[in-house]
This record gives C-alpha cells, structure tokens and sequence, in this order.
C-alpha cells in the first residue's frame, strides 16, 4: 500500500482546475507543447481487463470519469489508486513508486475526490483512467479488508472478509447503514488505516 500527498495548490489554482483551465497557460507560464494523444475509447481497456477496483463485475456505466492522460513516468501496465476527501492519493496496485498526480488531476477535471480508480496504459506514455465516486468513513478496525453488516430490524450480523464474526460492531458502520434505512446492508473496503469505502443499501 502506498501513499503521496500532492503539492497543495493555491485557491486560485483550484478554482481554474476546477474550470478546466490550465493555470500554467492561465498565469502565462509556457506550457510544453504536447500532440494531441489519439482518439481512444478510455472504458475500452476496463472491458478487457479484470481486476478492477471491486473485480471484474463493474460496467462501463458504473464509472464518473474516464479520461487518457500521458505519463510517461510511469511503470507497469496498470495502476490502481485512491483518493480520500483531502486530496491524497492511496496506492494500492503500482509498478514502481512514480508520481501519480498525472493521472488523479486529469481525473479530477471531471471528478474531485474521493473516488477509487484504474489506470491501464494505452500506447506508450497514454494511459486511459477510469474512476467512480466514493463515500469514506473513519471505521476503528484493526482487522480485515473487507467488512459487511446487515441489520434486518431484528437480527445485526457482521462479516469480516467473508466469515461471520463475533467482533464489536463499529458503530460507525451502524450510522453508515442507518443513513440508508430502517433495514440495511453495509459494505466497507479498507483503503488504508481507519479509512474505508463504505456503501449502505437499504431493504
């Protein structure tokens, strides 16, 4: 598991980012002159591959953002990272210990954080980048990957990477789910530390 933490940039810089400017342009730096990468569908390497952020089964309408980026710093044909609301980067698949903002600011021209992404690359220094939202949560759980809760208004039974445990509930996970409803399933993914994905889903 990796991690970075980007340079933080200026309010005005954030706010031309968020504008889809480029404040090197925009404060009158020269910005290098680069070709124009070619016209590539970003989701089709994601239809490929296996091994995206929850496995194989994520369509190409379950991403927010899909965008080719050029990196050429990069090793390896596939990176898989994630970002947590402050704006740091979590590594959890790279080859190599690159530099990833190249490929979390072009996500973010379309998508701020926090959002799980794939990178594969395409040609060369061109990788195609897909990413999806996410919800984060601060869950105090030393142990396992992967947490599910379920809570039918009678029973409440926890998971821990697939086998049911007699460990305390977080209660952080109750008020994920009781966000959601009356009757609810949670699923939480570690992304490092305390910090987990989680998804709520009422029935």
């Amino acid at each position: 598991m990796g991690f970075f933490r980007r340079r933080q940039e200026t309010l005005n810089e954030q706010l031309l980012r968020e504008a889809g400017l480029d404040p090197a342009q925009m404060l009158g730096d020269p910005a290098p002159a680069a070709p124009p990468p070619p016209s590539l569908d970003p989701l089709e390497p994601m239809r490929l591959r296996r091994g995206v952020p929850d496995g194989s089964t994520l369509q190409p309408r379950d991403w927010d953002a899909a965008v080719t980026v050029t990196a050429p710093d990069l090793a390896g044909d596939e990176v898989k990272f994630a970002t947590i609301p402050n704006g740091d980067v979590i590594v959890s698949e790279e080859s190599g210990d690159a530099d990833l903002s190249p490929l979390a600011d072009a996500v973010e021209k379309k998508i701020g954080p926090p959002y799980r992404a794939v990178a594969a690359r395409q040609d060369g220094a061109l990788w195609a980048v897909c990413a999806r939202r996410i919800q984060v949560a601060r869950v105090a759980f030393p142990a396992g990957e992967k947490l599910e809760l379920s809570w039918n208004g009678e029973d409440e039974t926890l998971r821990v990477d697939g086998e049911e445990s007699d460990e305390a509930i977080p209660p952080e996970l109750e008020a994920v789910g009781e966000g959601a409803g009356m009757s609810y399933f949670v699923e939480a993914l570690r992304i490092d530390g305390d910090l987990w994905e989680v998804r709520a889903t009422a029935f």
